[in-house]
């Protein structure tokens, strides 16, 4: 029994061994093609991650240091890339020979490209090239909702969220059973005298979720949708019978309670740390109603 367990491992073995190797063929390719389509775009910090994925999937193949020393030497990192050509100068010949003795030549020349994009490069000799998604806590304001903070999301790749909550001090305007409508009655007062005195705040608050989009860095995109609220209070002066004043209250307008869609956009400027936005936001798509805002805040690295 023994020995025919052996016989069929060993008969099976080859087509394991087959397909775990034209799986890992399969992945390469996917890869290489996922190199070359950042190297048309010029993205060559998604090069250096992609080329750390082709050495992981097989350190025998050379594309993975040539394309790690590329992306250095388009990064002006040239002394970073050497360290991979030296690798490439110990490894057999390929078809890739003509490119890495033409990138040799260009590094001995000492020419650096030195594009903007290195300021944001965060490279480690052990786990080589980072880029660190952040969150970013903001605080906004615009002429009328001075008080707004906002708190998300940027990433490199792909799309991340933001909360946004903005409002004014009017908002929070304690008012108590009295109550007004807009053509001046008053309700609510039991049987005393009454009278507006004209004065009126206008409160609102807003409540907006959104995502955000990298354009090139250290800008992004942002965009979101959500819910304005907004009420009105009157102040009113209450009254004895003999006509001495009680005081002033404020008594909410039952009239003005309104809840409307809203819409924003705008961009995102982050420094690795110190975060700055702007945008507009139009409420129930009036665009009489179009608002600008600004902000200033600070974001941290997420692991």
């Amino acid at each position: 029994m023994k020995c025919l367990r052996r016989i069929l491992f060993l008969a099976i073995l080859p087509f394991v061994i087959t397909i775990s190797v034209n799986a890992q063929d399969l992945t390469f390719l996917d890869l290489d093609a996922q190199v070359q389509s950042a190297i048309n775009n010029g993205e060559w910090l998604r090069v250096l991650e992609l080329a750390k994925s082709q050495i992981k999937s097989d350190v025998e193949r050379e594309e993975g240091y040539y394309y790690s020393a590329l992306a250095f030497y388009n990064l002006g990192k040239n002394k970073m890339a050497k360290p991979y050509m030296n690798h490439l100068r110990k490894m057999d010949q390929t078809e890739l020979d003509p490119k890495i003795k033409e990138l040799h030549d260009r590094l001995n020349s000492g020419e650096n490209k030195g594009i903007k994009e290195t300021f944001f490069l965060n490279y480690d000799p052990k786990k080589g090239i980072r880029l660190y998604d952040r969150s970013f806590l903001s605080f906004s304001y615009d002429s009328k909702l001075p008080f707004g903070i906002a708190v998300g999301s940027i990433n490199h790749h792909g799309i991340a969220t933001y909360l946004q909550v903005r409002g004014n001090s009017e908002i929070l305007t304690k008012s108590g059973e009295i109550t007004v409508r807009s053509n001046g009655n008053i309700y609510g007062t039991q049987n005393k005298d009454s009278e507006a005195t004209g004065k009126i705040r206008k409160g609102t608050a807003e409540f907006v979720m959104g995502v955000t989009w990298k354009i090139h860095q250290p800008l992004w995109w942002y965009a979101g949708a959500g819910l304005n609220h907004s009420r009105e209070f009157w102040e009113v002066t209450i009254f004895e019978e003999n006509g001495n004043s009680l005081g002033e209250i404020w008594a909410r307008n039952t009239e003005i309670n309104l809840n409307q869609a809203l819409v924003e956009s705008g961009f995102i400027l982050d420094f690795n740390g110190f975060n700055l936005r702007g945008g507009t936001s139009l409420v129930g798509f009036d665009f009489s109603k179009i608002r600008y805002n600004m902000g200033i805040g600070f974001s941290f690295k997420r692991k």
